[in-house]
């Protein structure tokens, strides 16, 4: 009886230490919401991929503010510049994880933003600042936006303006309750549409740089 009782601490204590070796994720949900969603005031989003986005939008809603509690930025370690700002590489991955947990998205969007992080990181070391938000993380990074709680809540009410699919890849346009336009480039994976990329599409210049 002594031996199965060590053998179960034993056990227990692997777990325990197995479980600090990658960041935590937050309480996220893998459902788009636990009530019933209004319905999409556009026939469009019942096909795919725009149904994809919508569900994602509405994935992102359901969990937006558990998202916002992670911590993307940071104090430095080094107590020569421990009053400046640096990337939260652990805050970055949990969030990451997050949204590639959902189902959703690609890897290649997740890496996408992996090096956009790193991208942001450099920037901070090469111009320290002391100033928050930090230039670069000032924005929604699913809506690329600081003023997005209008779309994001109402986003039933958006409009897919054009689709351009060939050989399971393409691109979706649609257009946000307010002026906004995002561009989200899908792909099907193992016979599922996700999300590769989303661009802003919100000034002439946006739609002729993402065309």
């Amino acid at each position: 009886m002594k031996l199965q009782h060590l053998a179960i601490c034993s056990w227990v204590l692997l777990a325990a230490c197995a479980s600090t070796d990658k960041p935590s994720l937050p309480s996220i949900g893998n459902t788009a919401a636990l009530n019933a969603p209004p319905p999409a005031a556009d026939e469009a989003f019942k096909k795919q991929p725009a149904g994809t986005i919508l569900n994602f939008a509405r994935w992102y809603r359901s969990n937006v503010n558990e998202l916002k509690k992670i911590e993307l930025v940071k104090h430095s370690s080094n107590p020569d510049s421990a009053k400046y700002y640096v990337v939260n590489t652990e805050g970055t991955e949990k969030l990451l994880g997050a949204l590639q947990q959902s189902g959703f998205v690609t890897d290649s969007y997740v890496n996408r933003w992996r090096a956009y992080f790193r991208k942001c990181n450099d920037n901070l070391r090469k111009t320290p600042t002391t100033q928050a938000p930090v230039e670069g993380l000032d924005f929604d990074l699913v809506m690329l936006s600081k003023d997005y709680n209008d779309d994001l809540n109402g986003f039933e009410k958006s409009t897919v303006e054009n689709v351009k699919l060939a050989n399971d890849q393409g691109s979706v346009t649609v257009g946000l309750p307010t002026v906004g336009r995002l561009k989200y480039w899908v792909s099907k994976q193992d016979g599922k549409w996700q999300i590769e990329d989303i661009k802003d599409m919100r000034s002439a210049l946006d739609q002729a740089q993402n065309d």
